[in-house]
């Protein structure tokens, strides 16, 4: 179950599912050789570096070889050469003499082809892929059961090169070939493809490629791949120290070390050939490093967008919080604490909220109080019909004569008023009272007007903050909004230090005034109390924390529902300031009760009602006095 538990975890973690598919990239790039061509590119431009001027290799070329080669080989033979090797397209006649060879004649003796690695020429096959007994394996005892590479340390100019016509002439000292093995083959045309090979491009003899490889051969310079098990190995942990390293360091050393590692790869993969007759993949190393740092600013970019989403989220929570609850925005529907803001303070017989559907304009019913959605009786649902169009005209609430619930009575009253802020039509509100003899219609339209004007705004507002929290969390707008300076996040985590420093020395100011006091948001819900009042609720066991505005308004003062509710209505709607007396266990208090007004360079969207909350502040009346005889006395 934990295992369980922690792969859900990880689902949600990005950055890690991120570093896992590099480590595939690694992996992959190894299995599919995806890299090849950056380490034969670089192979063919390390090879020119070294220089040598020895070898046991000789080239003679024949302008007509089907018929001189058996005299040229006669006279070649005289010098008593290792080898004589006859390359010819057509078979020839071959001579009974132990060292030459005629591989395209004896079927059993083959000299291997130079196979292309991306695009170069310098691999030598394996004996393995081979159906005949390799030349080399003959002359040089050469057994490789890997492909390898040519060294192409010779010089061109050091290999021995003659035409058949100096060696019939005797134009060639017996130092030159003697003990030597010799290539013979027909002189190349000049219309035959170049070769694409170190020291050789613009070349067009085939016997090049074939002397480079008797040389490597014959001075047991032949260089080995890396073996693929190793490379991966290598990699793994190349890609474990760069991302330690590159989280660690700066952008720029970043750059630096990945730039400077072409330097060191190359250098490293030079001394291995040079020293060890082995060829590191350091294409492919180079193409690791740099993907690895590209891997690190995508994933620092996406994480730290994450984290800088979180971040701005909480700080408009705790900024907008004195004013809008958490909870509201967190929510993935604002209708339930309108509904609870609605329910304390408007005594209504029915209401229902319906919502416009986006990019349409027709309506669906959202929250019924005290009534049920299938409590309507009015069958349309668009807004550019009546009843709708008729409180959108008059941009406020109507009466309307056509049932929309079911179920009415006689004497109630049924209402339309439109939600709308700032043109934007987010939905429509249906009420219906039940008058009594001190219902004031005219009073309660304008309430309920203004209540309406402050809920639109309330949806206004949460559209526009979740429609861009939804387009900040793409992940192609936290890649397009990449930046490589100091962090953002970083900057807004130290606005929150200095504003969690600002708001904890005011909560500690009003922790500690004398009175016992305790601050409702605007849907009664509590946002801070005090030690006096804590030590208050616990004297007069009263769970302040499980109570609403309304609740403690009339538990404390003793007042019927209906009462409370006109006067928490007349303090937010007027932003007034009331007292009221309260008795608790014989003792008598103070109760006053007073909005607090938002400030006038607030944003509108953090002031719904222009009201941040409500206060309640109980006042001991038998310590005033106290207090007041005290300072008399201390004045007399």
């Amino acid at each position: 179950m934990a295992v369980f538990q922690q792969l859900l975890r990880l689902r949600h973690q990005r950055a890690f599912w991120l570093t896992v598919s590099l480590f595939a990239i690694v992996m992959f790039s190894n299995l599919l050789n995806l890299f090849q061509a950056s380490n034969a590119f670089l192979y063919q431009a390390l090879e020119p570096l070294g220089q040598t001027q020895q070898t046991n290799i000789v080239l003679v070329n024949s302008d007509n070889l089907s018929n001189n080669h058996q005299q040229l080989v006669s006279k070649l033979h005289d010098y008593k050469p290792k080898a004589i090797i006859v390359l010819a397209d057509e078979p020839l006649q071959s001579l009974p003499i132990d060292n030459v060879f005629y591989p395209y004649s004896n079927k059993s003796y083959c000299v291997p082809h130079v196979i292309a690695w991306a695009t170069y020429q310098i691999q030598i096959p394996s004996q393995e892929g081979l159906n005949c007994i390799s030349i080399w394996q003959e002359i040089f005892d050469y057994e490789n059961n890997q492909i390898a590479l040519i060294d192409f340390k010779l010089a061109v100019a050091a290999l021995p090169k003659f035409s058949a016509q100096r060696v019939l002439n005797f134009d060639v000292m017996s130092e030159q070939l003697e003990n030597k093995v010799i290539i013979v083959g027909q002189k190349a045309s000049s219309f035959n493809v170049q070769i694409h090979a170190p020291k050789l491009n613009g070349l067009h003899d085939p016997l090049l490629l074939t002397a480079y490889m008797a040389d490597s051969i014959d001075k047991n310079t032949v260089v080995t791949l890396l073996k693929p098990t190793y490379s991966i190995v290598i990699e793994l942990i190349l890609v474990v120290v760069l991302l330690f390293s590159f989280q660690k360091l700066s952008l720029f050393y970043s750059f630096f070390i990945a730039f400077m590692s072409i330097f060191v790869w190359c250098t490293i993969g030079y001394f291995f050939v040079e020293s060890m007759q082995i060829y590191i993949p350091i294409g492919q190393y180079i193409i690791l490093t740099f993907i690895t740092l590209l891997w690190i600013l995508v994933v620092r970019k996406v994480t730290e967008d994450a984290e800088l989403n979180v971040v701005v989220n909480n700080i408009q929570q705790k900024m907008m919080g004195r004013f809008i609850p958490q909870s509201f925005i967190d929510q993935a529907s604002p209708w339930d604490p309108i509904i609870q803001l609605i329910s304390q303070q408007l005594d209504l017989e029915k209401s229902i909220f319906l919502a416009r559907k986006e990019d349409d304009h027709r309506v669906v019913e959202i929250r019924a109080m005290n009534c049920n959605l299938d409590d309507i009786q009015e069958m349309r649902r668009d807004y550019q019909r009546t009843p709708y169009s008729n409180a959108l005209k008059s941009l406020g609430i109507v009466q309307i004569t056509r049932p929309f619930f079911k179920h009415v009575s006689a004497n109630e009253i049924e209402f339309m008023v439109p939600l709308v802020y700032a043109g934007d039509v987010r939905g429509f509100w249906a009420l219906s009272v039940i008058p009594n003899t001190q219902f004031n219609q005219q009073a309660f339209e304008k309430n309920v007007n203004r209540f309406a004007a402050q809920v639109a705004e309330l949806l206004f507002h949460y559209h526009i903050f979740k429609a861009t929290e939804r387009k900040n969390k793409t992940l192609i707008n936290q890649l397009l909004n990449l930046r490589l300076h100091e962090p953002t996040s970083q900057r807004v985590k130290r606005s929150i230090d200095e504003m969690e420093q600002k708001m904890t020395t005011l909560e500690m100011v009003f922790s500690h005034t004398r009175s016992a006091n305790i601050l409702f948001n605007l849907f009664g819900q509590v946002i801070q109390t005090n030690a006096a009042l804590e030590q208050f609720a616990k004297q007069h066991q009263i769970a302040v924390f499980e109570m609403t505005a309304l609740d403690l308004l009339c538990r404390c003062c003793k007042l019927d529902t209906e009462v409370a509710k006109g006067k928490l209505r007349y303090v937010t709607l007027n932003k007034a300031e009331i007292s009221l007396p309260a008795k608790l266990n014989n003792r008598n208090y103070t109760l006053s009760i007073k909005a607090l007004n938002t400030d006038s360079s607030q944003t509108a969207s953090g002031e719904p009602f222009q009201v941040s909350g409500i206060l309640f502040e109980f006042i001991d009346n038998h310590a005033v006095i106290d207090e007041q005889e005290a300072t008399k006395e201390d004045q007399s």
